[in-house]
């Protein structure tokens, strides 16, 4: 049992935060969120669904051994993917890997003052030795009048927060004997979780007063550690992630009361008995999730967001040692077309009819000067083949690569880039390198 212990505290040790999750069932928002979410249901078309990321490790992306955690492919990149298959949309992250509850509170503190903050006065991070996590605060920090700007439009906050609360905590039971550690959690626990459960409380009101027209999702708290390592002790923690969930619905319930549109993500028991395939705990003794369990976080905010999950299959990049055009979805739909989409210098080229079918712009082709021009409501776009410009609504504007003509079977068909022309009749493109997709919207 003593080496079971042991294992466990390097496995906690090796996490720098860690985070919520449970029910496969999402229910519908209720009170001061369904308001909210009618509203933006009749907000206009050209208007972008904003979500705005907080929180800790889990929501800024983090997995070990990645140099870039901005390349880790997490739970709001997955979010952000699943709001523009339904409609225009755009995302802000300002989590800082090992932030705790208070640390939360005291950046949007920052933010409500529109006061610089350094790490040091977000929080304690002096038992971190990674220079990474300090210089990520700093950048953090330095934009708290952005992110008050970010929240004041945001229509959708999502944060995972609370791992960092516990961790020494868990740390320090693990390396007792385990009827020692079981009788001091059944001691103290009540009061931690408690003041954890009032510390997020002030965090969620001070999220609402910054952004009034935003749903705010905030997920439960997963068990970092499994069953694995110790029976015992794995059976007592499930228990206090049961108890913290219930603190955190009854807080929801308390704070829906007072006008404040919150939604408690459940994302515990899609790890429990899972901790094994859904982090890194196995292999990296690290218990941030791995992409499968990055990708079950995402469902279940998506699932409480919109009431549903799309898979979006990945597109591969190559193939036969060449580039391939992404896939394309114009207004939440995945492209039919028999014209295949083209790459050139790393710009994708559809034919002329599909990129009017699919914009429901209409087209005029001059055979003389070999130009094509689109019309969409008062927007107008005019490009001649070959040509390194365009014309959009009459004024002149560079394109990377021109307009070309690709032989389809016994004919020629005039191939425009789309990212340019969707640009010009006024649709958002969002082009997501994660997926090799575009997601266009008028």
């Amino acid at each position: 049992m003593k080496t079971l212990r042991t294992l466990s505290v390097a496995v906690i040790a090796g996490a720098l935060a860690a985070s919520p999750f449970a029910a496969a069932t999402a229910s519908a928002p209720v009170g001061e969120s369904a308001r909210l979410a009618a509203m933006q249901a009749e907000t206009s078309v050209s208007s972008p669904y904003r979500i705005v990321i907080l929180g800790d490790s889990v929501s800024a992306g983090y997995e070990p051994g990645v140099q870039e955690w901005k390349d880790v492919y997490g739970y709001g990149d997955r979010l952000y993917e699943q709001a523009l298959l339904h409609g225009r949309s755009e995302l802000s992250n300002y989590a800082v890997v090992g932030l705790t509850s208070e640390g939360l509170t005291n950046l949007l503190q920052g933010a409500k003052d529109n006061k610089k903050l350094t790490f040091d006065q977000i929080q304690d991070f002096s038992k971190f030795t990674d220079e990474r996590i300090t210089t990520l605060a700093n950048e953090v920090g330095a934009k708290t009048s952005e992110l008050n700007g970010a929240l004041k439009q945001a229509n959708l906050v999502a944060m995972t927060i609370g791992g960092n609360d516990f961790l020494d905590y868990i740390r320090s039971l693990l390396d007792k004997d385990p009827q020692e550690a079981v009788a001091q959690l059944n001691a103290e626990i009540d009061t931690k979780l408690n003041n954890y459960a009032a510390q997020v409380k002030k965090a969620v009101q001070l999220i609402h007063e910054l952004a009034p027209n935003a749903v705010i999702k905030l997920s439960d708290q997963y068990l970092p550690m499994p069953v694995q390592y110790d029976a015992d002790l794995y059976g007592q923690f499930i228990k206090v992630t049961d108890t913290l969930a219930g603190l955190l619905d009854e807080m929801e319930a308390e704070l829906d009361e007072e006008g404040v549109p919150v939604d408690i993500v459940h994302i515990r028991s899609l790890f429990a008995g899972k901790e094994m395939s859904l982090t890194h705990i196995y292999f990296e003794k690290d218990v941030h999730p791995n992409q499968l369990g990055y990708a079950a976080i995402a469902e279940q905010f998506s699932d409480s967001v919109w009431q549903s999950y799309t898979p979006i299959p990945v597109t591969e990049k190559t193939k036969n040692g060449k580039p391939v055009a992404p896939a394309i979805y114009i207004d939440g739909k995945a492209l039919s077309s028999p014209n295949q989409p083209m790459l050139r210098n790393s710009t994708t080229f559809l034919a002329l009819t599909d990129v009017a079918n699919a914009t429901g712009a209409t087209y005029k082709w001059d055979s003389k000067t070999q130009t094509v021009t689109f019309v969409k409501g008062s927007n107008t776009v005019a490009i001649a083949i070959g040509s390194k410009t365009m014309k959009v609504n009459g004024e002149t504007k560079p394109i990377a690569t021109p307009a070309y003509l690709q032989q389809v079977g016994s004919v020629k068909k005039t191939y425009v880039p789309l990212a340019a022309i969707a640009t010009g009749l006024q649709y958002q493109v969002v082009y997501r390198s994660s997926l090799n997709t575009a997601f266009i919207h008028s």
